[in-house]
């Protein structure tokens, strides 16, 4: 029997937040074939919203049903990140060249024009794998899951399955945390490890907007900030490489250089800049879940 709207199930709040998510991918793909503004970044985020949703609720259902649409929808964010990235590469060194003043064409072609060049058959790539037997599987999986989605134990109360897994997923953050030694690929892990945070909290302030309302939203919020800082700072990073590799590549072909390196060092500071926006959301998220029934 289902319980009143104050009271929900598990089964009512999970089974909503599942076709929800499944919903968005399916609604969003439409416009990231089509080449639409946005609509390539809008997509990826709808797929990694609902990996997130299957990781994170993995307790509470079919677990191997869960995980094998997990991993169809990991190869297919993969292919999206490929396109997705080139658009990145070019936004971001467009816009630190604009804060360098660098209009120099030959540095512009190598950091934002070949990036732009590039994107039409990474793009056209895209469309061709969405058409293959493997997309039509993916969506099978996704279809089958979802109509219903199998809930574990689906009359419990889901306040206590959601505070539970909003401790589990800080929890994972703090592990994150934990293990940041100055690297990328740690740096890397704590923003995934936030981004499913982020996800599961918005999925439960959606469906189930009246449950400890006040804990839920700042720990979205944090795990928003820091997937943001994070997020910026690899972006930067990886430019920064770029553009060094860039830089030596040009100065092979006998052109002027030296703008590269500045490129680069405006690149290296953003990242540290972003990196220091880190310490405080990391404190709002552990607060937020101190606070947890």
């Amino acid at each position: 029997m289902r319980r009143s709207r104050k009271n929900p199930t598990v089964g009512d709040v999970l089974g909503e937040i599942v076709r929800r998510a499944a919903a968005e991918v399916e609604e969003s793909a439409a416009a990231a074939l089509a080449d639409e503004p946005d609509g390539v970044h809008q997509h990826r985020v709808r797929v990694r919203r609902l990996r997130s949703v299957l990781g994170g609720f993995r307790e509470a259902l079919d677990a191997r049903a869960a995980e094998r649409v997990r991993v169809a929808y990991a190869e297919w964010g993969r292919e999206l990140g490929v396109v997705r990235d080139i658009e990145v590469r070019a936004d971001v060194a467009e816009q630190l060249l604009e804060r360098a003043e660098i209009d120099d064409p030959a540095v512009v072609h190598r950091l934002v024009e070949s990036q732009r060049e590039a994107y039409p058959a990474a793009h056209e790539r895209l469309v061709e794998l969405a058409r293959s037997p493997r997309a039509q599987e993916r969506a099978r999986l996704l279809r089958e899951f979802v109509d219903p989605p199998v809930v574990v134990e689906p009359d419990r109360p889901a306040a206590d399955v959601l505070a539970a897994v909003l401790a589990t997923q800080a929890r994972r953050v703090e592990k994150a945390e934990d293990r940041l030694d100055g690297s990328d690929e740690a740096h890397h892990e704590l923003r995934k490890a936030a981004r499913r945070t982020r996800y599961v909290a918005e999925a439960i302030a959606d469906v189930a907007p009246d449950l400890f309302t006040e804990q839920v939203e700042d720990i979205a919020d944090a795990g928003d900030d820091l997937h943001d800082a994070l997020g910026a700072h690899r972006d930067a990073m990886l430019l920064a490489r770029r553009v060094s590799h860039e830089g030596a590549l040009a100065g092979r072909a006998g052109e002027l250089s030296d703008a590269y390196e500045t490129i680069a060092g405006l690149a290296r500071e953003e990242a540290e800049e972003r990196l220091e926006e880190v310490p405080s959301a990391l404190r709002k998220l552990k607060a937020a879940a101190s606070r947890l029934p």
